[in-house]
């Protein structure tokens, strides 16, 4: 692209035109780079407006024309359709004979065809290197001579010895064969070079010109995307208003790439758009139906199971419809709804347990309380006992001590050589007895067989009550006497005391 073809695309060049040829020529050069008009249509619906002489120029961005004796703004330079096309210094093909005339040339298959006068297949170059073939054996011959004493400098001698006219040979025969292949391979090196130049060049130009094409086409895709896209925001504008699709759905509609091309028209391209809507609407309803079916399903298996619906995320599940489908979805809620209603039962269980396990607990601390009081209580009773008995063991000592004379004498009552009573005839003194600690918390059940008369039936009672009174552990059932027991055996009478009495 030359200085001036440049200019006129940066708004600093205006080219004259004179005749329709001309103005055909910069029309196709503005389309090429992808020109447009003040309506914004291609360069080429630019009509010819005659044979007056008038000048194309590029005016914010539009292209446009005008009388070629209206004042032009100063910045732009008026030159002829030929300066305007004249090649740049790279772009001149220097070849021998080769010319660069003004004139259109048709740039066709027939002018581009290309005419070689070839050899015959079968035709080799004329010479007598054959009958030195035929010679080679005898040449090979040669290397079975006998070199002795006599002859090697024979075979050496300069100009006339074999080895030195064998090389001789061979150096001229190189010679031949190297200005035989240059005359043969320069004119093919020549012929190559100027045939790569012209597919270099045809190439070339294919390459900015389809490149043009691409930015051309584009530019018309880009401007057809505007129009669709707007007729589908108009139509989005009016389904939502009209409440036939949501915001949310009607946003998912895809643009195909398809509609750009020049294949799809506008009736195809509107049947696929409305198509495509009432796709987006059916899912949306379908939607809208699953996600109310999800709700019952996790409302109604709670309810069943008596779990908190809350624990049930409505998001994961709504995710999930689009790779699980509904069936699968239902499914997966109810058991995940069987599973937190097992997590409830055994947690439950466990809390039982525990509440279970702390009663035990505190009914065994409450015990050994009661245990330890208990035992406390009778220590207390003990010692209380024990006080009371020396202070009567004192009294007695005392009153022994003063009536020592008047007062009957204490037996000792003796177990092998224990001493476990002394008794008078009025009173018993024994020992209390203490509960060795290895034999703490432990009681006995005994059951003794009593005889004896009325006396020892009274003293047994009132010392069982005595050993109840002061060991809070010891229990026993009195013994008491009966009418008949008490009565006469021969007549059944009780002569003297009634049993309430006796007892």
């Amino acid at each position: 692209m030359n200085e001036f073809q440049s200019g006129l695309l940066n708004e600093l060049v205006a080219v004259k035109i004179t005749t329709k040829e001309e103005f055909d020529k910069v029309i196709n050069f503005l389309s090429i780079n992808n020109c447009f008009l003040v309506n914004g249509e291609p360069v080429v619906k630019l009509t010819y407006p005659g044979d007056k002489a008038f000048v194309i120029l590029k005016q914010d961005n539009a292209i446009f024309w005008q009388p070629a004796n209206q004042v032009l703004d100063e910045r732009y330079k008026v030159v002829s359709v030929i300066e305007f096309f004249r090649p740049t210094e790279e772009e001149k093909v220097v070849e021998a004979k080769a010319e660069v005339i003004e004139e259109h040339v048709d740039i066709d298959e027939k002018h581009l065809s290309l005419e070689v006068q070839k050899r015959p297949a079968n035709e080799a170059i004329v010479s007598n290197i054959d009958e030195m073939v035929k010679l080679i054996p005898a040449i090979e011959a040669k290397k079975g001579v006998v070199v002795d004493e006599k002859n090697y400098k024979d075979f050496v001698k300069a100009k006339t010895g074999m080895v030195p006219l064998y090389r001789s040979y061979a150096k001229k025969l190189e010679t031949e064969r190297k200005a035989v292949k240059k005359a043969y391979i320069e004119p093919y090196q020549e012929f190559e070079a100027k045939v790569n130049k012209v597919v270099k060049a045809l190439n070339d130009t294919a390459s900015v010109v389809a490149e043009n094409v691409d930015v051309f086409v584009q530019k018309q895709k880009e401007a057809l995307r505007k129009e669709r896209q707007a007729a589908i925001d108009q139509l989005k504008e009016v389904l939502i208003s009209r409440k036939m699709i949501s915001k949310e759905y009607a946003d998912q509609f895809v643009f195909d790439e398809k509609w750009l091309n020049a294949s799809t028209s506008k009736k195809k391209f509107e049947e696929q758009v409305e198509a495509q809507i009432n796709s987006l609407m059916e899912k949306e309803k379908n939607d809208k139906l699953n996600l109310e079916m999800i709700e019952k399903t996790i409302t109604n298996a709670c309810l069943i199971a008596n779990v908190d619906e809350q624990l049930i995320s409505r998001e994961k599940y709504q995710a999930l419809l689009n790779t699980e489908g509904l069936p699968k979805v239902t499914e997966m809620i109810t058991d995940e709804v069987d599973n937190i209603k097992k997590q409830s039962q055994a947690v439950a269980q466990q809390k039982e347990a525990e509440l279970q396990h702390q009663k035990e607990e505190f009914e065994k601390k409450q015990k050994e309380a009661e245990l330890q009081h208990q035992k406390e209580e009778f220590e207390k009773k003990q010692k209380e006992a024990e006080l009371q008995h020396q202070k009567e063991l004192e009294a007695v000592k005392k009153q022994v001590s003063q009536t020592v004379e008047n007062q009957p004498k204490y037996t000792p009552i003796k177990r092998g050589d224990e001493t476990i009573a002394n008794v008078n005839d009025k009173y018993i003194v024994t020992e209390i007895k203490q509960t060795p600690e290895k034999f703490q918390g432990r009681t006995w059940k005994k059951t003794f067989e009593f005889e004896g008369d009325l006396a020892a039936l009274q003293m047994l009672n009132r010392y069982m009550d005595v050993i109840k009174n002061i060991n809070p552990t010891f229990n026993f059932g009195e013994v008491k006497l009966t009418e008949k027991e008490l009565s006469d055996p021969r007549t059944g009478v009780v002569n003297k005391y009634n049993v309430k009495e006796i007892n």
